[in-house]
């Protein structure tokens, strides 16, 4: 049986089970047309009764009471990704970070890299990587689920750029759960990111534009300036609402603090295009649809610049340092392009529950830029001069009811289905036209990775039970099935001139639980603990690719198994007036871990294994006057990987523990309208996984300074930001790691920069 077939089954039992659970508890006609007339009471009540009219002073006393409460919506900050319902973050046992729009715009000024705003903001997530890629920016150690408005956008493998598919200028808010966790299914061994994107505004017509321009200070060229432009529409009647929005931005080269130019690293010399659609219609009073439209696209090769591959050869390490090639005439121009439909409907009585279903679809193509390895050792047989690429697309769709049964006690219950297709390409370049020409011709197409589809089903039901004003449990369970099918392929980087890797089927089941429990001694204080399971599926394509022998059996290789991680943790929140806080320690294993270490040759190994992780986080937020803002974050993780299973564990790689992190601000509203920030992030060293023995590199600790400003100028807003104000020459942790083969990607982070902005809305 398909696990499609098994899909239809399984929910027509869970329909049946839940009928036969909801049906009794709303049998009781006079109980329901009770709860009708007591609620037409209070408003005939409070409506048509003439001798209840109110006096002057009971209408004073009533508007400041509505004043309190429009002002406790407004602070009340509201989630969805914990628990997949709309839940106040004091009421979620788990740790919860929430960028909204306002911090997105302000880290605008300096960025428009989604990777180095996260690693800016988010404690127990790496620092900025400075380039496109997620590949360092592990979430408390391990891998994160990336959602856009739900949508998964992390392939089962791929090369780490799932967090450049869509312009920041369209996102709402970013939701981060933090720690291991089973609720959107597999990858989320480290937690969730959930992009969420801006809906249609509540006016007719309103137009926004923006512009932007940045240059390094190091070393003013032409070629340093780079440039953006937004546009967008947005507007409602009614029962519809609608937004667009255009974008396109240039960032050119980049200096580092010596003036020296850093090489093209997939942010450097880049430029972006986006467009985002989003429409809403309410059928009527309960029933809702949605429709979004989203096509991101990044061109990874606008320069002649390329890294000098020549410094693999000198003694120690060196620095990748710039050499200008000429014009490439490339057959496959070096881009990626990702498309999103998602498709959502709400309907807000259906089997006495709030129903929602989604259906998506993502298409994602990537090609990078070439490499040529000729005369570094490798066999004929394999690619010299080479492109890789990734072909990825995904649809599925999600179904859940959420079910009240009493004030205090909610059920939320259904089904995701998700179907993806996976190959990872390499493009074997014709060398002698190549040196020729300077043209790339594609001589063969090879196999990466084997290409493979991969079919999941997963079931839950998760509930939520209001003890009393101070005690609130939760908990839940997830059934999820995976079925992958792997075709036989001829790899590039086979071992043996003839080997074909042979393909078969993979097939594995799981169930994951999850329970929390919050104590409220008084309002403004949560106290949480919480238990949470949380599982992935291993890159199959890499896994079914080089990393295992042509000859073994993939259908039942340890490798290609599940793993599941057990995650403990404790807590505490405080939001007072002036003052917001959170304390968290956290401790997870598993069984069969999945690591990465990087050896002396700069290759990357992945490693299966027992494996714990564990650390703290503190976050904290005052806001003294009217005028002054400040706090900031910590936060420390650890782990460890048992490799030869004695009960003797190593560090684990820095490639995934990063060191500890520590992020301060300060913002003050200068004068009306004008406000200044300067936020401080300061990286610590690791050498754990040197000393060791499982890395070949160390990492060196740094700190950075930034300064932000915006200033309301006419109908709009000028925006100046300086990055790196103190021009610190240092390599990011992405570019420490890079030794050996890999040298020529020991990237420099840039010198101190400007960015200048104006946006308007009309």
């Amino acid at each position: 049986m398909t696990i499609l077939s098994k899909l239809v089954s399984y929910k027509l039992l869970a329909g049946l089970i839940l009928a036969s659970v909801i049906q009794p508890s709303f049998a009781n006609d006079s109980l329901a047309e009770g709860l009708w007339l007591d609620n037409s009471a209070e408003d005939i009540t409070a409506t048509d009764m003439p001798t209840l009219v109110q006096t002057p002073a009971e209408d004073t006393q009533e508007a400041e009471e509505e004043a309190e409460e429009a002002e406790d919506e407004d602070t009340l900050r509201i989630v969805v990704t914990a628990t997949r319902t709309e839940e106040s973050v004091l009421d979620v046992p788990r740790s919860v970070t929430v960028i909204d729009r306002e911090q997105i715009q302000q880290q605008r000024q300096l960025t428009n890299n989604l990777p180095d705003i996260l690693g800016q903001l988010v404690p127990g997530l790496g620092p900025p990587t400075l380039q496109n890629s997620t590949r360092n920016l592990s979430l408390r150690g391990r891998s994160a689920l990336i959602l856009i408005d739900g949508v998964p956008q992390s392939p089962n493998s791929g090369f780490n750029t799932e967090l450049n598919t869509i312009d920041p200028d369209v996102i709402e808010r970013i939701e981060i759960v933090r720690g291991p966790s089973a609720i959107y299914g597999d990858g989320a061994t480290g937690g969730i990111i959930n992009i969420i994107t801006r809906a249609g505004g509540d006016s007719p017509v309103v137009y926004d534009l923006g512009v932007s321009t940045s240059v390094g200070l190091t070393s003013i060229e032409d070629d340093s300036f780079g440039y953006g432009v937004q546009i967008g529409a947005s507007g409602s009647d009614e029962r519809t609402s609608v937004r667009a929005t255009l974008s396109y931005d240039v960032t050119n080269a980049r200096f580092d603090a010596n003036g020296d130019r850093v090489p093209p690293n997939r942010v450097a010399d880049t430029d972006r295009l986006g467009l985002f659609t989003k429409l809403g219609h309410e059928l009527n009073d309960q029933q809702q649809l949605g429709l979004t439209y989203s096509f991101y696209k990044e061109n990874l090769d606008n320069t002649t610049f390329f890294s000098d591959p020549s410094i693999i050869l000198i003694p120690g390490l060196q620095t990748a340092r710039t050499i200008d090639i000429g014009e490439i005439d490339y057959e496959e121009d070096p881009e990626q392009t990702n498309h999103v439909i998602n498709l959502t409907y709400r309907h807000e009585d259906l089997l006495n529950s709030q129903f929602d279903a989604q259906f998506y679809y993502r298409d994602t193509e990537l090609v990078q830029r070439f490499q040529d390895i000729r005369g570094r050792g490798r066999p004929d047989f394999q690619p010299q001069l080479f492109q890789t690429a990734l072909d990825s697309s995904e649809w599925g769709g999600r179904a859940q009811f959420d079910t009240e049964f009493s004030d205090s006690f909610s059920l939320l219950w259904g089904a995701d289905y998700g179907q993806e297709e996976n190959e990872r390409l390499v493009f074997d370049l014709d060398g002698a036209t190549f040196d020729e020409t300077r043209s790339l011709v594609i001589a063969d197409e090879l196999g990466q990775t084997p290409k493979y589809d991969l079919e999941t089903l997963g079931l839950f039901a998760q509930a939520t039970w209001d003890i009393s004003e101070q005690w609130q449990l939760s908990g839940g369970l997830r059934y999820d099935e995976f079925d992958a099918t792997v075709d036989d392929t001829v790899l590039a980087f086979r071992r043996n001139e003839d080997d074909v890797r042979t393909g078969g089927d993979i097939q594995a089941d799981d169930v994951s639980f999850n329970t929390g429990i919050i104590y409220k001694p008084v309002p403004e204080i949560g106290l949480f603990a919480s238990f949470s399971q949380g599982f992935s599926i291993p890159d199959i394509g890499l896994s079914a690719g080089t990393r295992l022998p042509v000859d073994v059996d993939i259908s039942n290789d340890v490798e290609l198994e599940p793993q599941q991680i057990d995650n403990f943790e404790v807590g505490v929140r405080a939001e007072f007036g002036q003052v917001q806080a959170s304390l968290s320690g956290f401790y997870n294993e598993s069984d069969l871990g999945s690591n990465l270490q990087v050896n002396e040759d700069g290759l990357t190994e992945l490693v299966r294994a027992p494996q714990r992780n564990y650390g703290v986080e503190a976050t904290v937020d005052w806001q003294p006057s009217n005028v002054w803002r400040l706090g900031g974050y910590f936060s420390w993780n650890e782990g460890e990987s048992d490799v030869d299973d004695d009960g003797d564990f190593l560090a684990l790689s820095s490639l995934q523990v990063q060191p500890y992190k520590v992020g301060l601000y300060v913002e003050n509203d200068t004068a009306p309208g004008w406000t200044n920030r300067l936020q401080f992030l300061g990286v610590g060293s690791r050498d754990r996984a040197f000393d060791d023995d499982v890395d070949s590199f160390d990492v060196d600790g740094y700190i950075t300074l930034d300064l932000l400003s915006s200033i309301r100028m006419g109908d709009g807003t000028l925006t100046v930001g300086v990055q790196n104000l103190l021009n610190n020459q240092y390599l990011p942790i992405s570019s420490q790691e890079r030794v050996g083969s890999t040298e020529d990607r020991r990237f420099a982070a840039p010198g101190i920069s400007l960015n200048i902005g104006y946006s308007v809305e009309f």
